[in-house]
């Protein structure tokens, strides 16, 4: 009998736990589910602002889009973004969080200026990167011109040789901070019997970063890996206020171009089929983070 009413005063608490959390799961289902159906409809249909009718055209988008010649282009420089963004992240935020799990005077202040990137607005810093980089009143040009390295004035921003690479060093700069953050919460829970240990048996600062250090981080690190991929992946704002995807389409990555599809050719069918394409491939990404977090979990 007790047991059976503390079933019954579970299944009450439950009940009313699920009565709370459905105003919030019908404004998320409203807010996010609606637009991915809506989205992934659209991709099977002709959808322009300028025609009534909307036929149903099938895989038509897809391969309209596939066959677009800025698709492989967008594709190959979504990747090199993304995994080469995630590299110099992960490498610059291992290093620095490394400095800064050392003490040190004015580690307070180090720690406040290295989280600068995470705690400006975005729009600010961009407008900064972008003012760096100008092709007359840049400071970069201004330094190489100083130094002897260059005779006249480079267009970082309006040349395919520099172009993407100045997009990839500014979204470096505003990523970084949250690998740090993550690597040093890491390096925080390493114990210091571990190092103390490894001193005592006469280990090198070498043997103790990759027997002790390294291994410890393996889970951090693969976490920070496959966040800052799905991160990058899903990067619009650095390459559009930055380059809107020029010169001749050179920074183009694949929300620049869904983006560009549907909102400035009007094209609103296969900027549809360009975006569930990304939501595919960020799904395997979430698959892969998903299953890694359970072995972590289970370790």
């Amino acid at each position: 009998m007790v047991a059976k009413r503390f079933h019954s005063l579970e299944a009450r608490d439950n009940w009313v736990g699920y009565a709370l959390l459905t105003p919030a799961i019908l404004i998320f289902v409203m807010i996010t589910g609606f637009p991915v159906v809506f989205s992934i409809t659209m991709s099977f249909f002709r959808w322009r602002p300028t025609e009534t009718a909307n036929p149903f055209v099938g895989f038509n988008n897809y391969l309209r889009v596939f066959a677009n010649p800025s698709f492989l282009l967008s594709l190959r420089n979504t990747f090199l973004y993304a995994f080469g963004g995630a590299f110099f992240k992960v490498l610059l935020g291992l290093g620095l969080a490394l400095l800064l799990n050392q003490k040190f005077k004015g580690r307070g202040i180090a720690r406040t200026l290295l989280m600068l990137p995470w705690i400006v607005p975005i729009t600010a810093s961009l407008t900064s990167w972008n003012w760096m980089f100008d092709g007359m009143y840049g400071i970069f040009n201004i330094i190489l011109m100083r130094l002897g390295i260059i005779s006249e004035s480079i267009n970082f921003l309006g040349q395919k040789g520099t172009a993407l690479v100045c997009v990839m060093t500014a979204g470096i700069w505003l990523g970084y901070p949250q690998i740090m953050v993550m690597i040093l919460a890491g390096l925080q829970a390493i114990t210091v019997e571990q190092y103390e240990a490894a001193k005592l048996e006469g280990a090198t600062p070498f043997q103790v970063f990759f027997r002790i250090t390294l291994p410890s981080l393996s889970g951090v690190m693969k976490t920070a890996i496959i966040l800052s991929v799905i991160w990058t992946f899903n990067a619009f704002n650095v390459i559009w206020l930055l380059t809107r995807g020029g010169p001749s389409n050179s920074t183009h990555v694949m929300n620049t171009l869904a983006y560009e599809l549907s909102f400035v050719n009007m094209k609103y069918d296969q900027g549809a089929a360009m975006s569930v394409s990304i939501l595919i491939m960020l799904a395997v990404f979430l698959f892969i983070y998903t299953k890694m977090q359970k072995e972590n979990e289970a370790q």
